[in-house]
């Protein structure tokens, strides 16, 4: 994180629209981060796994929306440019939070190995926001016009949007098939086959 970085981003923070993809992105790391704490610091296994319930879906809607939409579009920004590097580096950390949120599914939340990753998971958060609410910040107001990152901003509400009713839509209930009824009874047609046979037999013998 670099100092002109960060007065760039504190500046562009002062005059931005709520519409920026910058203010939107900024909205979800506030609340992120007050999540993951409280999660952290909760004493009660049920109370850390509702926590996990809300920051999970929560966090893995904005992951991937903050990869189509700003980091893809950094990317694209010519290839001697820094906006590689924190893209990837971006791509990386989120990674490492999905990780995490996997590793919080799936462990006894009364545990302290729980409370570890519950931890470990909120400083990756608070770096991971530091540096890209400067370096990040600042490099989208470099190559991008206010009008082109108001666009952006709708482009991430919305996706966000169709991910997380995608993660918390219910899935559908299973319709048992329909049995089937059986044709005849194995012993009617047990019976039947026998006088089948002995009539063919009695043919067989004139």
């Amino acid at each position: 994180m670099s100092i002109v970085n960060k007065m760039k981003s504190l500046s562009a923070r002062a005059t931005m629209s709520d519409d920026d993809v910058r203010a939107l992105l900024a909205k979800d790391h506030d609340e992120a981060k007050a999540l993951a704490k409280e999660m952290h610091e909760a004493k009660s296994a049920t109370r850390r796994m509702a926590l996990l319930g809300k920051l999970k879906p929560a966090l893995t809607a904005h992951s991937r929306a903050e990869e189509k939409v700003v980091y893809d579009a950094l990317l694209r920004v010519r290839t001697s440019d820094p906006s590689h590097e924190i893209a990837d580096e971006g791509y990386v950390e989120h990674s490492l939070v999905d990780e995490l949120l996997t590793t919080l599914a799936s462990t006894d939340a009364s545990t302290e190995r729980w409370r570890a990753s519950a931890k470990v998971l909120f400083e990756l958060l608070e770096h991971h926001i530091q540096e890209e609410e400067s370096d990040t910040f600042a490099l989208l107001g470099d190559h991008f016009t206010r009008e082109k990152l108001e666009e952006m901003g709708a482009q991430f509400k919305r996706s966000e949007l169709q991910i997380l009713e995608k993660l918390i839509a219910k899935p559908k209930r299973k319709v048992a098939p329909a049995k089937r009824r059986p044709t005849a009874k194995p012993a009617r047609r047990a019976a039947t086959v026998k006088r089948t046979s002995s009539v063919a037999r009695k043919s067989a013998s004139k």
